[in-house]
């Protein structure tokens, strides 16, 4: 081989040596979520809670850990509030697992109303989830989307007491 041909050669095996170094490892479609159960737990003039319950799905062959997780919940195409979890879990593979948080509904109003439409017994969902992975030195986001359809009868039996806020003197 002349010398500009090993040039090229060698120039060609290293490019394609970078390129699969570099692109880390392939998470997509490894973990799926599905809306298990929501519990009002507390409702005031400005802020409502209760808690969330989802499973995680790994559905890959390798065991997976998280040192986190964040969801924002939608109603009806409408976004409703979101959960937080810096609860660190793992994953063994072909496993799933259930963890409870606290949701922050940041829409009251919106929710109510979607919850209380006696025109309506379900409504679709949608949770957009990240969960945060460290993989040797790279700190990764996974995002997850799932939909579904939640039944709201069991959400209506529900009445928490309203409590006022409280007034703080100046």
């Amino acid at each position: 081989m002349t010398p500009p041909r090993i040039g090229l050669l060698l120039f060609a095996i290293l490019a394609l040596f970078l390129t699969g170094c570099a692109s880390g490892p392939n998470l997509n479609g490894a973990m799926s979520v599905s809306f298990v159960d929501f519990t009002p737990t507390e409702a005031t003039q400005l802020e409502s809670r209760g808690t969330l319950t989802l499973r995680f799905t790994n559905e890959s062959i390798s065991p997976l850990g998280y040192s986190g997780s964040s969801h924002k919940l939608y109603l009806n195409g409408k976004y409703i509030g979101q959960a937080v979890s810096n609860e660190p879990f793992g994953l063994p593979a072909l496993h799933s697992t259930t963890q409870q948080m606290i949701l922050n509904v940041e829409n009251r109003p919106l929710a109510r109303e979607i919850v209380f439409d006696q025109n309506a017994d379900t409504a679709s969902y949608r949770v957009e989830s990240t969960f945060f992975q460290t993989v040797f030195e790279d700190k990764l986001k996974i995002r997850v989307a799932s939909e579904g359809t939640l039944d709201l009868r069991r959400l209506r039996e529900f009445k928490p007491q309203e409590t006022s806020a409280v007034r703080v003197k100046e």
